[in-house]
């Protein structure tokens, strides 16, 4: 019994006068602004000291230095093509305009994910047509017209000494890095395209967050912000080598060690996931269509015609433009590396045949294996 009680004396005494640097780990209210001060990353960050420690740690100054990128200044995409996606499902395909006005069909279109490039309307009985091949042309009303993304990455003109990268989704960035924490009212909304750097890091329970700017943090999600950062170079890799992050959905191009070009990507999804790997360019197209299916009832047949700026890296896995859609910084592709066109330009006046290509998932999820080689 006395033994007991000799060891609750002592627990009691431990606990009344424990050294204040033991109890403020465990009790927010001991964590006064001016202890955290000169206790840092002893105490909660949302506690009473908390945006006194986060002003200290992280402040920046006020002119922060710019990036050594620049863009590409390049006209307008493939102006040359006129881009439409086939919105009829078994839309007729005529060989003439002729046939068209009889109704005497060549062959239907088919259901899926279909685009065509078209030239000129022609205009007969008051009925538009378009020609989409030599010998195939289809009615105005079975076509509807895209336009290919605008967007571009940058030159990097000298390495990068710290990550950068684009804002993917609208975010206001927040005083502290805490999901419930105070916006900061005093800079503008990001949107989709801004870019930003990173000045620092911080892991704040599972998650972590990204200082852009003073007093400006936003959370690491790849919903929000897609990063690039260098890389080092892939075992006995000489020259010219491409790597596509398939967690950031980024793309950052290297000659030996020194970064000369970044952008966003969209690969694989689902189970048409880009496999991880070290690849080479094997095949280059300045134009090619591309056209299957993968599902055993072809509910995801897809046909492109003049998919642009085409190097095969992967058995039936490219890089290449993509014309078809603006969601680059995500997932969207049967298996390749969706490139903005003006990227995908850029790339493949740069890249050469045998040029490495470095597919590489940070997060581990992606797996080894592919179902995927479209586009």
């Amino acid at each position: 019994m006395r033994r007991i009680v000799l060891s609750l004396l002592v627990f009691v005494a431990l606990f009344v006068f424990a050294p204040t640097a033991f109890a403020s780990n465990n009790n927010d209210d001991l964590c006064t602004p001016a202890y955290q001060l000169t206790h840092l990353g002893q105490c909660p960050l949302n506690g009473p000291g908390g945006r006194v420690e986060m002003l200290q740690r992280y402040e920046l100054p006020e002119d922060l230095p710019a990036a050594n990128i620049q863009s590409l200044k390049t006209p307008p995409p493939l102006a040359n093509k006129n881009y439409a996606r086939v919105i009829k499902p078994n839309a007729p395909i005529y060989a003439s305009v002729d046939d068209a006005l009889a109704n005497k069909e060549k062959r239907k279109s088919g259901k899926g994910f279909i685009y065509v490039t078209y030239d000129y309307p022609i205009t007969r009985n008051g009925e538009d047509f378009f020609q989409i091949n030599v010998g195939e042309f289809v009615r105005r009303a079975d076509i509807a017209n895209v336009t290919p993304s605008k967007f571009e990455g940058v030159v990097v003109t000298r390495q990068p000494e710290r990550p950068f990268g684009w804002i993917l989704a609208a975010v206001q960035p927040r005083l502290n890095p805490n999901l419930y924490g105070q916006l900061n009212a005093d800079v503008p909304k990001l949107n989709r395209y801004d870019m930003v750097q990173v000045y620092d890091r911080l892991k704040v329970g599972n998650k972590e967050w990204l200082l852009i700017g003073r007093n400006q943090w936003i959370e690491h999600d790849p919903y929000y912000i897609a990063l690039v950062e260098v890389q080092p170079m892939p075992p006995q890799v000489l020259g010219k080598w491409i790597a596509v992050n398939l967690y950031e959905q980024t793309m950052s191009v290297y000659e030996n060690d020194r970064m000369v070009y970044a952008s966003l990507v969209s690969s694989g999804i689902g189970v048409w996931n880009t496999r991880p790997g070290i690849f080479q360019v094997y095949e280059k197209l300045d134009s090619t269509p591309m056209s299957g299916a993968f599902a055993a009832d072809a509910s995801d047949y897809y046909s492109l015609e003049d998919v642009p700026w085409t190097m095969y890296f992967d058995k039936t896995i490219a890089l290449h433009g993509a014309y078809w859609h603006d969601l680059f910084g995500y997932q969207q592709s049967h298996g390749c590396v969706n490139l903005a066109p003006k990227d995908s330009l850029w790339l493949f006046k740069w890249a050469e045949l045998g040029t490495i290509v470095y597919v590489y998932d940070p997060s581990g999820r992606t797996p080894t294996t592919s179902f995927g080689g479209g586009p």
